[in-house]
C-alpha cells in the first residue's frame, strides 16, 4: 500500500511522516527560490500545502502519485509561493490603484502616499481580501461571496462600500487635517 492509499484509509501517521520527511526539502527549496519571504511565511505555505495534499487525497483528486511525494508537494507549494508573491506585489501597487480609481486623483505627493500605505496596512483582512479580489483579480461580487463565504453578492457589495468609505475617510482626515 503506497502513502496516498494509507492516508486515504485513515492512517494519519503516514501524513505526519510525509509532513516531517519533506518539510526540510520544501523549506530549502522555498528559501532558495523566494528569499524575500520570512521563515514564518514559508512555514505557513508548507502547512497550506500539506492541507491541499490531504484534501486532494480525501476528495479523490489524488489517487496515486507518478512522481515522488516531495516533488508533488513542492509543486503545490511553489504555486502557493507564487500566489503569495503576486499578492504582495499587488499590495504594494494598491496605493496607486486606490488613488486613481477611488480618490479621483492622478497625481499625489509623498504625504498622501504614506497615508495610503499606513491606512491600507491597518485595514481588516476581510477588507483587504475583498478589495484584492475585486480590483486586482477582477472577480465579480458573486464570485467573491462564494470565495469568502459571504451570504450573497449584496453582502459583499455592502462590505466593499464600507471598506472604501472608511478608507477614503481616513485618507482625507490624515491628508487634509494635517496640512
Amino acid at each position: 500500500m503506497n502513502q496516498v492509499q494509507k492516508i486515504l484509509s485513515g492512517d494519519l501517521s503516514e501524513l505526519d511522516k510525509v509532513y516531517i520527511e519533506i518539510k526540510p526539502k520544501f523549506i530549502s527549496f522555498a528559501r532558495r527560490q523566494f528569499p524575500q519571504f520570512e521563515m514564518e511565511e514559508i512555514e505557513d505555505i508548507y502547512q497550506d500545502t500539506i492541507i491541499v495534499f490531504y484534501q486532494n487525497i480525501k476528495r479523490g483528486i489524488l489517487k496515486e502519485i507518478n512522481s515522488n511525494v516531495s516533488a508533488y508537494l513542492i509543486q503545490i507549494g511553489k504555486i502557493k509561493l507564487i500566489q503569495l508573491y503576486e499578492s504582495k506585489k499587488k499590495e504594494l501597487g494598491v496605493k496607486e490603484h486606490f488613488l486613481a480609481n477611488e480618490l479621483g486623483q492622478e497625481e499625489y505627493d509623498f504625504k498622501i502616499e504614506n497615508a495610503v500605505k499606513f491606512i491600507y496596512s491597518k485595514m481588516t483582512d476581510a477588507c483587504k481580501q475583498i478589495l484584492n479580489l475585486f480590483y486586482f483579480e477582477k472577480k465579480s461580487m458573486d464570485e467573491i461571496a462564494l470565495i469568502l463565504d459571504y451570504k450573497n453578492a449584496d453582502t459583499v457589495k455592502s462590505k466593499k462600500s464600507r471598506c472604501i468609505s472608511s478608507f477614503n475617510s481616513k485618507v482625507n482626515n490624515m491628508y487634509f487635517d494635517g496640512e
